[in-house]
């Protein structure tokens, strides 16, 4: 938890509230690294936006966490800024990475699922066909070379 010199800026609560946003970051990021599918990985992705985009709104707000270090430690000053930056970039390629996944799932995984689907009503005919060839065989042509 961070400490002020003389008691100011951010309350402990706040400081509390931020490093369980970090803890929640880090437990998505770790998720996010273990998803087992495209369709897992958006939803993961979204969850992961969700909680870092008011994050960082609130890391960048008057009086939040960008302000604190600049006003306590001014030695700090340009990696705050770095940082500061970083958070569009980050947000930015969670939405890239999140759209390209779609286009993936709406192009070549849609194409394949569609050629699956229909390699599949192709093996059902083809099995029906057999079936009926087999009880026509045996059930109907019983008896007989009439």
């Amino acid at each position: 938890m961070m400490t002020e010199p003389g008691g100011e800026g951010a309350t402990p609560g706040a400081n509390a509230q931020a490093l369980e946003d970090h803890r929640k970051i880090r437990e998505l990021t770790g998720r996010l690294a273990q998803a087992p599918s495209l369709l897992e990985l958006l939803r993961r992705l979204q969850e992961l936006r969700a909680l870092m985009a008011p994050h960082f709104r609130e890391e960048e707000a008057p009086g939040g966490f960008f302000e604190i270090v600049s006003t306590q430690a001014s030695r700090h000053l340009g990696a705050v800024r770095q940082l500061e930056q970083e958070h569009a970039a980050l947000l930015s390629e969670i939405d890239g990475v999140a759209e390209r996944a779609r286009a993936c799932l709406m192009g070549p995984v849609a194409e394949i699922l569609k050629q699956a689907k229909a390699l599949v009503r192709r093996i059902e005919s083809h099995e029906s066909r057999e079936n009926e060839l087999l009880i026509d065989a045996l059930y109907v042509d019983v008896g007989g070379g009439d």
